[in-house]
């Protein structure tokens, strides 16, 4: 079996990540995780608030890229942040929960401010037996 994983990537005046798993859900799940990595210590958010997502494209990355925007948009109105995600992707169709809470600076340790999801180097593709995906967030 393989472990999930997720790295920085060097992206000129933004911040980029690869993350892969051994099954597409996971590599979703693994993706927010990266993405809110970016903005907060995920290790102190409780998941006590759920959010349940449902998005569908006929183009695996781009439903990354709105699964990904559906979770910032909820940050941005919302104010909460997330370190709990549970995915099925179905076809075209994803199916997610977010779990976290109110964002609260003295607890969650505020990094870095993402704007948005950018389209530079998104992709997803399944390499042998893992499945990777690479993203680019504007700062």
């Amino acid at each position: 079996m393989i472990s999930l994983g997720r790295r920085l990537i060097e992206v000129e005046a933004d911040v980029g990540f690869e993350v892969w798993a051994d099954n597409l859900n996971a590599l979703f799940e693994e993706a927010a995780l990266a993405m809110y990595e970016v903005m907060v210590d995920t290790s102190k958010v409780e998941p006590i608030e759920v959010r349940e997502i449902g998005i569908k494209s006929d183009q695996l990355d781009l439903l990354l890229h709105e699964w990904l925007s559906e979770l910032l948009f909820i940050t941005d109105v919302d104010g909460l942040v997330f370190s709990k995600f549970e995915v099925n992707i179905d076809g075209s169709e994803l199916f997610g929960r977010a779990m976290g809470e109110k964002i609260d600076p003295s607890k969650h340790s505020p990094k870095t401010e993402v704007k948005a999801i950018t389209y530079y180097k998104l992709r997803v593709v399944k390499e042998g037996d893992i499945w990777r995906a690479t993203v680019v967030l504007d700062i």
